[in-house]
């Protein structure tokens, strides 16, 4: 009985042992793997002098949080004051046509009360002309009778042989200048009447002068120049609201090369600072970088023939140094030797015995989910890629010397 307990023992022992061997004959490991991550650089957006809000090297911030500032006091302000200086001419500008304006309409008001007093004075002076005018013909039409009657007495004393002939002839002449005298009053009363009519309506007719008095004239003249101010004043707001547009758009391209603030474009920690507060930086300069530990991948490097056997998909296993704790993970780039362009962007650079050797990238998601481990870049491990049953069987062959 004892030596069927050793038996079964010695055979455990020895089928462990042969399981260990075949994992470790058949199994591709990595003992240089490094958790590694993508690095966000914030760079200059223009040339001035830096302002970084004070932080330390690994110190986690969010994405969208203000880091700090650039400021250029030599930003090119020049079409800006070309602009404000357009803006202002134009102001004076309007401001002179508005004083003008309000001259002219100052000199058109008392043009007009002139031509008001002038068409009431001459329609009192017409209206007087006319009743002395009617007078006149009231006189004339007197003088009309008596000749009348003259002319009737000197017919029948003529009649009677009394009167010559050429007291006749006189009485008949007077008769005839009486009808002429009063045709004439009538006429020029009519004319009268007619200039009174068209003074009252503000036409003057006359024969010495037209039909607009001097100060009527010159208040249409002072009509047209007001409406011609009143054009230009326009074209001026109207130039002067494009101006301040212009000068709207230009303040905020000055403003952005002036200032420009800085926000971190990740969350993660501050991996490296380039430069400090109260330098001058350059535009495209890195200032700040930035791990960007939502792309957190372990990079490793195994050999040739190692390389050979794996493929994007295969499955693998990362466990950190100095601790127990291992973590899936995927392969999801084989870059193979002498990769050293694929890590430009990522945090931990590859050392020369990396590049001699084959590179291989490891996407891990459970690193990120840990909260103890976290965005542990830099941190190194052993990663081990687990063979396929096939590959099982062919390295046990091959082992065994039988392929």
């Amino acid at each position: 009985m004892r030596k069927i307990i050793k038996l079964a023992v010695g055979l455990s022992l020895a089928g462990l042992a042969g399981a260990i061997v075949l994992n470790e004959g058949v199994a591709v490991v990595s003992s240089d793997a490094v958790v590694n991550a993508r690095v966000a650089i914030v760079r200059a957006p223009i040339d001035g002098l830096l302002s970084l809000q004070p932080r330390s090297i690994g110190e986690r911030v969010l994405a969208g949080q203000p880091l700090g500032a650039l400021r250029d006091e030599r930003a090119d302000e020049a079409r800006l004051l070309d602009l404000g200086h357009t803006a202002s001419a134009l102001e004076t500008d309007i401001q002179r046509v508005r004083g003008q304006m309000v001259s002219l309409a100052a000199s058109r008001e008392a043009l007009a009360k002139r031509t008001d007093g002038y068409r009431e004075a001459r329609v009192r002076q017409l209206r007087s002309r006319i009743e002395e005018q009617q007078s006149l013909l009231s006189g004339a039409k007197a003088q009309m009778v008596m000749s009348a009657a003259e002319l009737r007495r000197a017919e029948e004393l003529r009649d009677r042989g009394v009167q010559s002939i050429a007291v006749l002839d006189r009485a008949q002449a007077a008769q005839e200048v009486n009808a002429q005298t009063i045709r004439g009053a009538n006429a020029r009363l009519e004319a009268l009447r007619i200039e009174l009519e068209a003074a009252a309506a503000g036409m003057f007719l006359g024969d010495s002068y037209n039909d607009t008095p001097y100060s009527s004239q010159r208040a249409q003249e002072l009509d047209l120049r007001l409406a011609e101010m009143r054009t230009e004043l326009d074209g001026h707001a109207q130039r002067l609201t494009r101006i301040r547009e212009q000068i709207a758009v230009e303040q905020q391209r000055v403003a952005r090369l002036r200032d420009a603030f800085l926000t971190s474009p990740v969350d993660g920690p501050i991996w490296e600072a380039p430069a400090g507060s109260g330098e001058y930086a350059r535009k495209g300069q890195d200032l700040l970088r930035l791990l960007d530990c939502s792309t957190v991948v372990v990079t490793a490097s195994v050999s040739e023939s190692d390389y050979n056997r794996l493929k994007v998909g295969d499955p693998a296993r990362f466990r950190l140094s100095g601790t127990s704790r291992s973590f899936d993970g995927q392969v999801i780039r084989l870059a193979g030797s002498g990769a050293a362009t694929v890590y430009q962007n990522l945090a931990i650079a590859p050392g020369p015995d990396h590049l001699k050797r084959f590179d291989v990238a490891v996407a891990v998601p459970d690193l990120l989910k840990d909260a103890e481990v976290g965005c542990s870049v830099g941190r190194t491990g052993k990663m081990v890629f687990s063979g396929t049953p096939r590959q099982l069987l062919q390295g046990l062959g091959s082992w065994l010397g039988l392929s």
